[in-house]
């Protein structure tokens, strides 16, 4: 699916810097970003055969790694030792050192107190872009049955609009794929817009139950149904959600146009990100793509990029109302590095909100901060014991 309308908007609100400053990115930050990718589909999909998404649309695609003052590398004999590695082992992979492990697993076992306890000793800064497929494929449904002007006139926000309209989805995601399908999602035929827009309908609450804001966008949903034209989900390749995922690695080349940006290797996309930062900028030469091999601090984000990979699913299918009983199950370890984790992330975070960036529903960041509230409050209920 095409999204260049998002994509200009989100370009611009990160180029503009009354915006910048008001959100406490700072632009001309100098740093150099290491990257690698989890959970990279290549491509988000409904597979009308099958009857399902191509991808589990819980598993957010992620644009991970670490940031420092300095270009330079870790030898690999330091890596060995740290992390206590076979002698045969030739590059840090999080396939192999997390094979098999879910976030929870992951946090309670020598390779990740290792890796956090690198980026503290050598005072490095994680960073990360993070999507959820499924909030992003469903934002097209929202601006194509309302604007932000629309928006701002009726007194809600641009942003937690779009929360609140994933809120209302996504509890019956099946539901709302199986009419992705029906309908031929993201081309809507003009004769299906009023179905399509009440099958949408009858996923949601009754009226009568609806907070203000979600009367709000039920109301624009049923008025859409009378429209002739659903701008963004029209004229598409039929049950393509994502096409790839390149504005992501492109962005932060645009954004910190000050910084240097190393990533691993992506050739399927490199070319089609060239073009894309040709099209938006002029001479930026503030990146390259390297074989991992070589770079062992790429190899150190590849082992970030696991960790959140894993850890947004874990946030995205898990109720918050488990996360008590979750934690005061979990290892000494585990608690440990999941404090840890927290650490790393506000440290980023105080020294430049754009090193964390997610495009998801404001919901799910409040669930993340909940969860790392509740860690940290058995972290010191353990110290007293």
């Amino acid at each position: 699916m095409e999204r260049d309308a998002l994509d200009d908007l989100d370009n611009k609100l990160f180029k503009d810097d009354v915006m910048a400053e008001l959100w406490g990115v700072n632009l001309d930050e100098q740093l150099h970003f290491y990257y690698d990718e989890s959970n990279n589909c290549r491509k988000f999909w409904i597979d009308s055969v099958k009857g399902d998404f191509n991808y589990n649309p819980e598993a957010d695609f992620v644009l991970a790694g670490i940031a420092c003052e300095e270009n330079f590398q870790i030898p690999f004999a330091e890596l060995v030792e740290r992390f206590r590695l076979q002698k045969n082992v030739t590059e840090l992979k999080s396939k192999s050192l997390f094979k098999g492990k879910d976030f929870l697993g992951c946090m309670g076992i020598r390779y990740t107190s290792a890796l956090f306890q690198l980026i503290i000793d050598y005072d490095m800064y994680v960073h990360y872009k993070h999507v959820n497929n499924f909030f992003y494929t469903i934002v097209e449904i929202m601006d194509s049955i309302t604007n932000p002007n629309e928006i701002s006139e009726f007194g809600f926000d641009y942003f937690q609009l779009k929360s609140t309209f994933y809120n209302m989805l996504v509890p019956n995601i099946n539901e709302v794929k199986d009419i992705m399908i029906k309908y031929h999602y993201p081309s809507i035929k003009t004769e299906d817009i009023e179905a399509f827009c009440n099958a949408l309908l009858s996923t949601m609450d009754i009226r009568y139950n609806q907070k203000p804001d979600e009367k709000f966008l039920s109301g624009m949903l049923k008025h859409a149904a009378k429209k002739e034209e659903l701008l963004f989900i029209q004229d598409e390749e039929e049950y393509l959600l994502q096409e790839d995922y390149s504005f992501f690695y492109a962005e932060p080349i645009m954004k910190f146009t000050k910084s240097y940006h190393h990533f691993d290797e992506e050739l399927s996309i490199q070319e089609k990100i060239l073009d894309m930062i040709n099209k938006y900028s002029t001479n930026l030469s503030n990146y390259e793509f390297i074989d991992s091999k070589d770079n062992t601090m790429v190899q150190i984000s590849d082992l970030v990029a696991g960790i959140f990979g894993r850890f947004f699913p874990f946030i995205n299918a898990t109720p918050s109302s488990d996360f008590r009983r979750i934690i005061s199950e979990l290892s000494d370890t585990q608690i440990d590095n999941c404090y840890m984790l927290n650490e790393l992330m506000s440290k980023s975070d105080e020294r430049n909100k754009g090193l964390l960036h997610s495009i998801t529903a404001i919901g799910i960041l409040k669930k993340s901060g909940l969860f790392f509230e509740y860690v940290s409050a058995e972290k010191k209920r353990r110290l007293k014991n």
